[in-house]
């Protein structure tokens, strides 16, 4: 049985800000991502529902996350479906640490940059 593999195309201003977001950790981690998956596309076993309003303030409904490094890196990178002319993709939307750091995580700023003000006790700026 074939499984099903969905083409990734990132946005480079986006790109830029998460690698500068990322630190001297994340960066390696997030550049080898791309090229993989811009290269290769990605395997939909390997993605996760986001949850639309979950318990730390978020709400990233119809989206879907892959932990990084695969299967279960401490990094996350949030996708959104979106549609060209050749079809279906994914698109990232955030990249960053999954579990709280002094940082806002991956989610946080996924919610941020679909809802353009900050979940409720985020880490992000100013807070």
């Amino acid at each position: 049985m074939t499984s099903v593999r969905f083409r990734v195309r990132f946005s480079e201003r986006q790109f830029s800000d998460d690698l500068e977001n990322a630190g001297a950790s994340g960066r390696p981690v997030l550049t080898a991502a791309r090229e993989t998956l811009e290269r290769d596309g990605i395997d939909a076993k390997l993605l996760m529902p986001c949850s639309g309003e979950h318990r730390d303030g978020t709400d990233l409904g119809g989206l879907v996350k892959l932990y990084l490094p695969v299967p279960y890196g401490p990094w996350g990178l949030v996708l959104a479906p979106a549609r060209d002319q050749h079809g279906l993709f994914l698109r990232p939307v955030a990249f960053g640490q999954r579990h709280p750091t002094r940082r806002p995580t991956v989610y946080d700023v996924a919610h941020y940059r679909r809802h353009g003000s900050w979940p409720p006790g985020s880490r992000g700026p100013g807070r």
